[in-house]
């Protein structure tokens, strides 16, 4: 599922953050510009599968079918699916704050400035208990400054971890379109109109009711991953400074998924040009 995908982008990115947060204090802003520098290696290979990291072609993020289900319990519940599923955007990321803490939180905070889908839909179920939704054909939609805040403290002791994960999200605009999501055309019309005029704050709810599960699952499955290896062994793993292993997108995908030149940003450039985070 999409979901998962983004589940799984999140995971990576916060081992990264998570082995650079396990220095000294004096190695912050070391640890800092590895992971700027890391980060820009991924944005220029991110149209092509990343074996190293598991993961798909992420830009765009191509999925053949999925099939799924959702039911927050008073919004919304449908059964669907999703054909020929197409996301674009993802590499445009900004970095607006980045800040390793080895003993307070450490802050990492983006915008994706534009992410647009289009997929071939099905939808059976309802809205709100009053609406049945039994519709099919495409559908397509976009979010504007989609933000994204992550801030965790490290665990301590000998193996990495992370405790307190907090996520925060922000979206500047949104708009959808699914093809005959409703019967009656004039509804149809109607509820693409409503979405679209408060569909800020119905993410919003939807949002609060899933957050804490979101962090949690997140959380956990970073620690699971993590937690059978110290410092030492990430750093030979991934390569680097220090590092014994091979860099690690040695021997994977060119870096050429970005015409334009890619600028690599340090910690003083960023608390020069700060934007701001969140709420």
């Amino acid at each position: 599922m999409p979901i998962r995908c983004y589940l799984k982008c999140q995971a990576v990115l916060l081992v990264a953050l998570v082995v650079f947060t396990h220095f000294t204090p004096e190695a912050e802003c070391a640890g800092e510009t590895a992971i700027l520098n890391f980060l820009e290696q991924l944005r220029v290979r991110m149209c092509h599968p990343i074996p190293q990291l598991g993961l798909p072609a992420l830009d765009p993020l191509h999925i053949t079918h999925v099939e799924g289900k959702f039911n927050n319990k008073y919004l919304i519940d449908f059964t669907g699916s999703a054909t020929d599923f197409m996301l674009t955007g993802l590499s445009d990321f900004i970095i607006n704050n980045f800040k390793l803490n080895a003993i307070r939180k450490s802050i990492f905070n983006i915008t994706l400035p534009y992410t647009a889908f289009k997929s071939i839909y099905t939808a059976k179920g309802s809205l709100g208990y009053i609406l049945n939704l039994s519709g099919e054909g495409n559908a397509e939609a976009f979010m504007q400054n989609f933000g994204l805040q992550l801030s965790f403290n490290q665990k301590t002791g000998k193996y990495l971890g992370i405790r307190n994960l907090n996520i925060q999200i922000q979206i500047g605009g949104v708009y959808i379109d699914f093809e005959n999501l409703l019967e009656e055309e004039r509804i149809n019309d109607f509820f693409h109109a409503l979405i679209n005029e408060l569909g800020l704050e119905l993410l919003g709810d939807l949002w609060m009711d899933k957050n804490a599960f979101v962090e949690q699952y997140l959380q956990e499955r970073v620690n699971a991953f993590i937690g059978q290896y110290t410092l030492g062994d990430v750093i030979k793993l991934i390569g680097g400074s220090g590092g014994e292993g091979e860099p690690i997108f040695s021997g994977g995908p060119p870096g050429d998924c970005k015409i334009e030149t890619t600028t690599v940003y340090t910690t003083t450039d960023m608390n020069d040009n700060n934007e701001s985070t969140p709420q």
